[in-house]
């Protein structure tokens, strides 16, 4: 089979070599010049990588989503999750196997619920998540 590099920051390609297990990343498909980059699928990942594509501002500014394809506005405070829907990232509740789109939305359904009181928050990947291996050099994943 063959192998691709993928294309990470270098935090997350120092945390897989040093951890040793492997992650999922995905495509950064923001629109404009294509970046190249695979960003994990988390809210401080994709937080990061919008700010690295010069994403800032204060959170209640009024912005259109840069991804590809989308025509949403939005606040920028909730783009972050925004872009977690669009890489298909949701959480899964470990007791009852409730899926939603949000942390803080599962959080409420564990907080709630009397069988899940002590749940724990599963990650569902996207379908478009690639799996990033340590290979005690280049993070590689396979095809």
């Amino acid at each position: 089979m063959p192998l691709d590099t993928l294309n990470v920051d270098p935090e997350t390609a120092f945390r897989v070599e040093q951890s040793g297990q492997p992650l999922i990343v995905y495509e950064c498909k923001l629109e404009g010049v294509p970046c190249g980059m695979f960003v994990e699928g988390t809210t401080s990942a994709v937080s990061a990588h919008l700010r690295g594509h010069g994403i800032i501002g204060p959170d209640s500014a009024k912005i259109g989503c840069p991804w590809a394809g989308c025509s949403k506005t939005l606040k920028r405070g909730g783009l972050t999750r925004h872009i977690l829907t669009h890489l298909g990232v949701k959480v899964r509740c470990s007791i009852c196997g409730v899926v939603r789109c949000r942390h803080d939305v599962l959080r409420a359904h564990i907080r709630h619920s009397e069988l899940c009181h002590f749940a724990f928050i599963e990650i569902v990947h996207g379908p478009e998540g690639r799996l990033l291996v340590p290979t005690g050099g280049t993070a590689t994943h396979q095809v």
